[in-house]
């Protein structure tokens, strides 16, 4: 389907849509999440030491969950496990493997010193969670908490410049693509990194929230004021990177601008879905809303339907420009099979399984009364 702005090229279509729009996504939400470690482990804010650990159960499920899109996405997605052997520097999905396994393995250290202990005391009250919990000690049975904590700040303060590598590649690899309107900006790096903390600190807080809320647990909404408040700020400035990326694409492309307008007036709604949102999380952090668990939950739903408009609306509005530079080329969605909905939505159910697989085994919150020294 073709707008009415001449004819476009026969082979030009969105090849990418809901399924690399999910990616950079759940790859935010995993760096954005390593934020709120900073506060626990390099600042001290123990205070936050039960939110981190939700954080860290978001970010291990998002980081299991965000490289399946991508290889979804692809025609043979079987040939996705031949790519770390044939290594190629050069590639940018080598290069992604690289990134995604160096996370991967530091946040793995990083759960097995923090959950050591709750491992432990899970391992004696038996069943099927206990005996999983027992297995996931790999033989220990008594640790030195002051060691463990120690450990734990190490890995955490190591993830987090992995985590933002690992986020901020996807930003450097649209940057590098010169013959796609807006995508070809130095401004989509720090777009997609301040997003990312935003999303990261929102699904933080939500499952918190949540999960609490479901075990009747009470929540101090004054010791959430600091999170909060970062979202705030990362949100505004977020709209601001916006407002930007526009003006530039307007003042650097006028050649391209009414194709380009023609494909962002097509997907407006994203657009009004990313600046309400992320506006009601700015304004929302510094009233009442931000001082009130209720009104913290809201936030954090709107920032992740804030940023997740905003990859919408870096993904898609760019590949819409025919190649031609004649028309503009509506993308082809489906509900169900490759590159439908229904594959985001498994992906998004898969990813909350794992959540609830990581709270079951190791406990919502740690049984240990000395979170961080």
């Amino acid at each position: 389907m073709v707008e009415s702005l001449g004819v476009a090229l026969p082979n030009h279509k969105v090849e990418w849509t809901v399924l690399i729009v999910t990616y950079p996504f759940f790859s935010g939400i995993v760096a954005g999440s390593t934020v709120i470690s900073l506060l626990v482990y390099l600042l001290g804010y123990k205070n936050l030491a039960h939110l981190e650990r939700v954080g860290h159960f978001v970010a291990l499920s998002c980081l299991l969950v965000a490289p399946l899109a991508p290889f979804f996405d692809l025609t043979m997605p079987a040939r996705g496990f031949l790519v770390p052997f044939y290594p190629n520097l050069s590639s940018p999905i080598f290069l992604f493997f690289v990134f995604w396994t160096l996370l991967f393995i530091v946040m793995l250290l990083k759960s097995y010193f923090l959950l050591r202990r709750d491992f432990i005391g899970r391992a004696k009250e038996g069943g099927f969670f206990g005996s999983l919990a027992g297995f996931l000690t790999f033989g220990a049975r008594d640790v030195n908490p002051e060691e463990d904590d120690k450990k734990v700040r190490f890995w955490a303060l190591i993830s987090f410049p992995l985590a933002f590598a690992f986020t901020g590649y996807v930003g450097f690899l649209l940057s590098a693509m010169q013959a796609v309107p807006m995508w070809g900006s130095h401004i989509l790096i720090p777009v997609f990194l301040v997003s990312a903390v935003v999303s990261g600190i929102g699904a933080s807080l939500f499952f918190y929230l949540v999960g609490n809320s479901f075990q009747e647990i009470s929540v101090r909404a004054e010791d959430l004021r600091l999170p909060v408040v970062i979202m705030a700020v990362f949100a505004g400035l977020d709209l601001l990177l916006l407002f930007l990326e526009i003006i530039l694409e307007w003042y650097w492309n006028t050649a391209h601008w009414p194709l380009l307008a023609s494909a962002m007036g097509a997907n407006l709604l994203s657009y009004l879905i990313a600046i309400l949102a992320l506006l009601f999380v700015f304004l929302g952090g510094f009233t009442g809303l931000g001082r009130s668990t209720g009104g913290i939950t809201l936030l954090s739903i709107a920032s992740l339907l804030g940023i997740y408009a905003m990859r919408w609306i870096t993904v898609i509005p760019p590949q819409m420009v025919d190649k031609g530079g004649r028309a503009v080329v509506s993308p082809h969605i489906k509900l169900i099979g490759r590159e439908g909905f229904s594959e985001v939505i498994a992906l998004f159910l898969l990813g909350l399984f794992f959540i609830l697989l990581f709270a079951s085994v190791a406990g919502w919150r740690s049984t240990h009364h000395k979170e961080v020294t």
